[in-house]
């Protein structure tokens, strides 16, 4: 059995240290997407936005609304409200109906490196 305490352990000849860095050669087709993610999910929503070109934004702000009540948080209490009664809040949580901007910002902007990679394999 392996030891919980790091410095006890020794290395063996067959046995590799992942890392971030390492972690970037597993995915062949598109390299440092799980890095890229990594660092996307560890910005703010304004960084995020400066990161996209208008058109991504637009993508994203659209893709946003048409999934998430138009982007009202009201009509999504409302409908939730519909769903489950007045006392929805006891049985599903808001953030579970209503994702942020961030998450979409994230996901156009890792389809814009997965096409960036493709442009590139031509």
């Amino acid at each position: 059995m392996i030891s919980p305490d790091k410095s006890n352990r020794k290395e063996t000849k067959n046995q590799k240290q992942l890392s971030i860095s390492y972690g970037a050669s597993h995915d062949k087709k598109y390299p440092y997407l799980s890095d890229i993610s990594q660092l996307l999910h560890n910005m703010s929503t304004l960084e995020l936005q400066n990161l996209c070109t208008l058109q991504e934004i637009l993508f994203a702000k659209s893709y946003w609304e048409a999934t998430n009540y138009s982007g009202s948080l009201e009509k999504c209490k409302k409908r939730l409200s519909e769903l489950y009664g007045e006392d929805w809040e006891d049985h599903v949580k808001l953030r579970d109906h209503f994702k942020s901007l961030k998450h979409y910002y994230i996901w156009v902007l890792l389809i814009s490196h997965k096409q960036q990679w493709n442009e590139i394999k031509k």
